[in-house]
């Protein structure tokens, strides 16, 4: 089972209180297994309605207990189903299903639920406001190699973009691969816990300040003895544009081949969530406080993607874990172009405990950054810079900034100042790009 499905994305707490579409589309679909409405309206309140269904489980507990194997996954589509011939009614399944979306049809005394409509999803068709709308796996998926290189069980805080983003890299560049990075959020990981490794690809751990220059010596000698190798820098943001920016930027300089990784989650926070240069003005950290003598920290955020692009170095992008294919195709080229000097990919990775952000909405903070155009996604061969994506209508920023307590104690001023910064950026991306 490859566990990369087409599936429903629904944004969360988006739909307008008096709608519900998507629920009477549901109960009017045209199925064989149609047993009614298996979409439901939750939270029923001011700033709070939602659409919810089945999430279709990788683990389904609903499967596990049926004790007439009712319940199948698919695995060819990923889809959890209840074969209406064989379920008894019993309604195991109903008091398992954690997220309460399987349910129960009294007419006919069976379980019913989501099947997706087999790949025609009803309530995403009639959403008027373009809340529920189905992602395609396949798009993503074609990147990506058979094995996963990570262990399914690893030390990172609940809902770390982290995760997701060491995975997925692995999953695209695949085994034949030499990491390179030193104390961080992700070291525990990737260097492992006592004598086990968690992840099965070549790992050097180097000290904070000598990353880029040890991967580049690696490059170098495996170059001498006539051997095409990618060592691979995933490394965090206070090491990238702090304590080791003069090693990054004198191996840019050189031309050194290798592929160079960011994961930006803003902040020093595998040691207590401390400022970082690319952390935003205005947001919280433990060394930026909140309170009768200061107000977040005081300085923009620095550049550092188009800082890189500024040494003319073969490849720079800028990617997130919300648009994974786009992420996908950039970790390829880079792959490609570090051969002709480094490559750099600026990685924006939320960290929901030093954001005070909620765990299950790591994906939800990295879209909103990208169509606020608070992180927008372009790509520089050369320093030559192009979108890969622009949002058709950029959403206010106030949509971003409330999602993350660090930013609770901000104004409408304040957020104004942060929105013209932010739309002084873009426009000078937009120059650079030659599309103003």
């Amino acid at each position: 089972m490859s566990g990369y499905y087409d599936t429903l994305a629904i944004k969360p707490d988006a739909c307008p209180a008096d709608c519900k579409a998507c629920v009477d589309a549901c109960a009017g679909r045209s199925n064989e297994n149609n047993l009614g409405a298996v979409m439901k309206i939750v939270g029923d309140v001011k700033d709070k309605h939602a659409a919810a269904t089945c999430y279709q489980c990788s683990k389904p507990e609903c499967m596990d207990v049926c004790p007439s194997d009712a319940i199948t996954k698919s695995d060819e589509d990923g889809v959890v189903r209840i074969s209406m011939e064989e379920c008894t009614g019993c309604e195991a399944c109903v008091d398992a299903c954690p997220y309460e979306m399987m349910l129960f049809n009294d007419d006919k005394q069976i379980a019913t639920k989501c099947d997706m409509c087999d790949g025609n999803a009803a309530c995403a068709s009639a959403c008027p406001h373009g809340v529920i709308s189905v992602a395609k796996g396949a798009a993503v998926r074609k990147y990506m190699q058979d094995e996963d290189l990570l262990s399914p069980g690893v030390a990172f805080c609940a809902g770390c973009g982290l995760e997701l983003a060491v995975r997925y890299t692995l999953k695209v560049l695949g085994k034949d691969i030499v990491i390179f990075a030193s104390a961080s959020c992700s070291a525990p990981v990737l260097i492992g816990t006592g004598d086990y490794s968690l992840e099965k690809t070549a790992f050097y751990a180097c000290l904070m300040t000598n990353i880029a220059s040890s991967a580049a010596g690696y490059a170098r000698y495996y170059r001498k003895i006539g051997k095409d190798v990618t060592p691979v820098c995933f490394v965090g943001d206070g090491n990238t544009a702090d304590i080791g920016f003069q090693n990054l930027s004198g191996a840019a300089e050189r031309g050194e081949n290798i592929l160079y990784i960011c994961y930006d989650n803003e902040g020093y926070m595998n040691t207590g969530y401390q400022k970082s240069s690319t952390t935003p003005r205005g947001a919280w950290t433990s060394t930026t406080q909140v309170g009768s003598t200061g107000r977040g920290k005081e300085s923009h955020a620095k550049d550092m993607p188009l800082l890189m692009a500024m040494h003319d170095v073969p490849y720079v992008a800028t990617a997130t874990l919300s648009n994974l294919e786009d992420y996908a195709a950039k970790l390829l080229k880079a792959k490609e172009a570090k051969k002709h000097g480094l490559a750099y990919i600026h990685l924006y990775t939320p960290c929901p405990t030093g954001w005070k952000l909620a765990p299950d909405s790591t994906i939800e903070m990295c879209r909103n950054a990208v169509e606020s155009n608070f992180f927008p996604l372009w790509e520089a061969e050369y320093g030559n810079v192009r979108f890969t994506y622009e949002p058709k209508e950029a959403t206010p920023l106030k949509s971003f900034i409330k999602m993350a307590r660090k930013f609770s104690h901000l104004s409408d001023e304040d957020i104004q100042s942060l929105q013209e910064q932010l739309e002084y950026r873009y426009s000078r991306l937009q120059k650079l790009a030659g599309v103003c």
